[in-house]
């Protein structure tokens, strides 16, 4: 059985080296997007909310990229076949899942440098969304 996590930094304390860093690169850039978001662990998980609402959720499970999950929580129904409405990723870095969820996979270490201002835009008008 996984090991469940009771808080964001024991889940830190779990993931490899390599890992724990994407995570954290991406804790990051969530808190210069929005200072104002809440942390916690939820499916396991770091996830952040904004007014009540789960918005972004880490995935770092598995052998694939970490990806951060970007979402409207479980409230809002989702359609898996419709195309997103969602506007505010104009060099399309998001790969879509449904109308409403969404993740950005971390880019390459030499690429975050320059992805930084482009991937916080990102975010940033994610949780604009309502």
């Amino acid at each position: 059985m996984p090991t469940q996590f009771a808080t964001v930094a024991e889940f830190l304390d779990a993931q490899p080296p390599e890992r724990r860093a994407e995570v954290e690169w991406l804790q990051a850039l969530v808190f210069e997007a929005e200072p104002g978001v809440g942390e916690t662990i939820k499916w396991n998980s770091p996830n952040y909310t904004l007014n009540g609402v789960d918005r972004l959720t880490v995935n770092a499970a598995g052998r694939g990229p970490v990806r951060l999950i970007l979402h409207f929580g479980t409230d809002r129904a989702e359609a898996k076949n419709a195309p997103p409405t969602f506007s505010g990723d104009p060099q399309r870095r998001l790969i879509w899942h449904s109308d409403i969820r969404a993740s950005l996979p971390v880019p390459p270490a030499a690429e975050r440098a320059e992805d930084r201002d482009a991937l916080i835009g990102v975010i940033r008008a994610w949780l604009a969304e309502s």
